[in-house]
């Protein structure tokens, strides 16, 4: 009983550390956990296991304890189910997962360290990040999730059980789709990144 007891102190513990804080909180925002629900304004802490949606026209945008910057547009479901960073031992690990709407990262001193451990997991697969700033969501439809690379010195690798490419060109874009493998690279136009781009400005 004393064992459960603290396991479940523990888990309550990690679960309850702050991990980022509002900074742009327009329109309904709002983080869920598994008992309790609420309203996103500026300041407002987030927490592990935060599961954050936005409304109609809403915009977010939250900074991480390390430097990191997520921007979620419109009609978004993210979870940020672990975020941790330790300056004085060089580690860090950190996995979100985006359901639905769009999104945009910008890593801060997270992925700096000798093997960064930070991936995002959508539907269609994974993103794994070493350092970047991408924009990834939904954009013409909701049966596929785009992926671009805006500016980085390092890759982006986006995998799933069929397959797996790396972006390390600045412009360039993968798609993922149910049952089929990531599209290799492809340089966007100039329109399809100001689309992106208008979901999160």
């Amino acid at each position: 009983m004393k064992l459960i007891l603290l396991s479940c102190l523990m888990c309550f513990s990690v679960s309850a550390e702050q991990v980022a804080q509002t900074i742009l909180a327009k329109h309904h925002v709002v983080a869920n956990t598994q008992d309790t629900s609420r309203a996103l304004k500026r300041k407002s802490k987030i927490f592990h296991q935060d599961f954050i949606t936005t409304g109609k026209l809403a915009r977010a945008q939250f900074r991480f304890q390390e430097g990191t910057i997520l921007t979620l547009g419109a009609d978004t479901r993210f979870l940020v189910a672990d975020f941790s960073y330790t300056h004085a031992q060089n580690t860090s690990s950190a996995s979100f997962e985006f359901i639905q709407g769009a999104f945009r990262v910008v890593t801060g001193e997270i992925t700096k360290v000798a093997r960064p451990n930070f991936k995002i997991k959508t539907p269609l697969g994974s993103i794994g990040i070493r350092g970047t700033d991408f924009w990834g969501g939904h954009l013409y439809d909701t049966e596929s999730i785009e992926v671009i690379l805006l500016d980085s010195e390092h890759p982006l690798t986006i995998e799933n059980q069929f397959g797996k490419v790396v972006i390390s060109e600045p412009g360039t874009g993968s798609t993922l789709r149910k049952g089929k493998p990531p599209t290799q690279p492809v340089k966007w136009s100039k329109q399809k990144l100001q689309d992106a781009v208008k979901t999160i400005q």
